[in-house]
């Protein structure tokens, strides 16, 4: 195999990350359907490891400089923040 047809570190820990996220959402789902209470404890538990993991992905990527998150700019953050107290209110 040729190294042009490798992925690089930073494509297979992106694809990681991406799997990770889509499990944590199918595991929420998972949790909400689920109609016992023994397995939606266990549901639970996968759910938070499996966030645990997703996290510990995106530490490394940042560290390593394949994930770079900017700061959010105070004005934005006060305007999401009085957008979702409206709808809050409106609930």
């Amino acid at each position: 195999m040729s190294k042009e047809n490798c992925l690089t570190e930073k494509d297979s820990l992106y694809d990681i990350l991406t799997g990770e996220k889509n499990l944590v959402k199918l595991y929420g789902t998972a949790m909400t359907e689920a109609c016992g209470a023994d397995v939606r404890k266990v549901v639970k538990n996968n759910m938070y490891e499996t966030a645990q993991d997703q996290f510990g992905i995106f530490e490394l990527m940042q560290q390593n400089g394949y994930y770079e998150v900017q700061p959010a700019d105070k004005t934005v953050i006060d305007q999401k923040i009085d957008t979702f107290s409206k709808c809050l209110k409106n609930i």
